[in-house]
C-alpha cells in the first residue's frame, strides 16, 4: 500500500509502550514514511495509516476516532490480551512490511451509534466499537423499557444490559453469558446483566434496526449510567432515552491471516482448548 504519512499512537499513561512506539517510528521512516508519535488523537490531517501501540483499550480509542475519517488502523499488541491487534511485537516489522507491500487485507467492522436524549438537554450522539452498557447507578435491580424498530419488547429487570457489536461480543458481553459472534456478521447482541428471571437470555438483533432503551427510574434521585467501550461514561436521569443504531461509519482494521478469528479465540480465550 502506497502511503506517505502515518501516525503512531500510544497511551501516555502507559509509558512502557514509548520505546515500542519509537521502534515503529524508526522502521516506518526507514521506508520513507512520515510517522509522528502522538499521545492525543487530535490532529490526523493527511494521515493515511494509524498505528495503535498498546492493548485493546488503546485500539478502541483509535477506532472511534478513525472510523469517520476512514483511516485504517494497524494494531501492535503492547498490552496483555491484544485480541484486536494485527501483530505481536516480535513480528511488527515483518507484518508492517507485508502491509506496505499490499499483502495484508483491510477488514471493515461495525460501529455502534448511541443517541442519548436526557430531558431538557440537547441530544448527544456517541459511537462505540465494542459495546454500550446501561446499568443502575444504585446497587439494586431496576427496570429498563425496550423497543426494537417500533415494536415494544418485554422490559429488562436486573442490573442492566450490554449492547455489543460483533467485535465486542468477546468482551463484557461474553463474560455476562452472551454468544460469540464472528466479526463480519451484521448484528447487535443484547445481553442482560444479572436478570432477575430465569427466562431472559441474550438476544441477537439485525443491525439494520433501531433499539430504544429507557431506564425506568422510580425516584427523582435515582440514576442510571451509560458506558461506551468502558471509556466514555454518562449519568442518566429519569426520562432519559437511549437510541442505538448501526453507525454509517465502519472501523477499518488491518488484518493478519495468521491471526484468524478462531485462532485468536483459542490462543487468547482458550476457546476449544482441551
Amino acid at each position: 500500500m502506497q502511503i506517505s504519512k502515518a501516525a503512531i499512537f500510544y497511551n501516555a499513561h502507559k509509558m512502557q509502550n514509548a520505546p515500542l512506539a519509537k521502534s515503529v517510528q524508526n522502521f516506518l521512516e526507514s521506508q520513507g514514511i512520515q510517522a509522528p508519535i502522538m499521545t492525543e488523537l487530535t490532529s490526523l490531517t493527511g494521515v493515511e495509516l494509524l498505528v495503535s501501540v498498546g492493548g485493546d483499550g488503546t485500539l478502541l480509542r483509535c477506532a472511534r476516532t478513525c472510523a469517520p475519517l476512514q483511516i485504517p488502523i494497524f494494531g501492535i499488541n503492547g498490552g496483555t490480551l491484544g485480541f484486536l491487534a494485527t501483530t505481536e511485537q516480535k513480528e511488527l516489522e515483518k507484518n508492517l512490511l507485508l502491509f506496505l507491500q499490499g499483502k495484508l487485507p483491510l477488514q471493515e467492522r461495525l460501529l455502534l451509534q448511541a443517541n442519548v436524549q436526557i430531558p431538557n438537554e440537547k441530544p448527544v450522539t456517541y459511537v462505540a466499537f465494542n459495546d454500550c452498557v446501561i446499568r443502575s447507578a444504585q446497587p439494586r435491580a431496576y427496570t429498563l423499557q425496550a423497543s426494537f424498530s417500533g415494536q415494544e419488547m418485554p422490559s429488562y429487570f436486573g442490573d442492566g444490559v450490554i449492547i455489543s457489536t460483533p467485535t465486542g461480543s468477546t468482551a463484557y458481553s461474553l463474560a455476562a453469558g452472551g454468544p460469540i459472534v464472528a466479526p463480519g456478521v451484521d448484528v447487535l447482541v443484547v445481553t442482560p446483566i444479572c436478570p432477575h428471571t430465569l427466562h431472559q437470555r441474550p438476544l441477537v438483533l439485525p443491525a439494520t434496526g433501531t433499539l430504544v432503551l429507557t431506564p425506568k427510574l422510580e425516584m427523582e434521585t435515582d440514576r442510571a449510567t451509560l458506558s461506551l467501550d468502558g471509556q466514555i461514561n454518562l449519568t442518566l436521569t429519569p426520562g432519559t432515552k437511549v437510541t442505538l443504531t448501526r453507525s454509517i461509519h465502519k472501523v477499518r482494521l488491518v488484518c493478519n491471516p495468521q491471526r484468524s478469528f478462531f485462532t485468536l479465540l483459542n490462543r487468547k480465550l482458550n476457546w476449544g482448548a482441551r
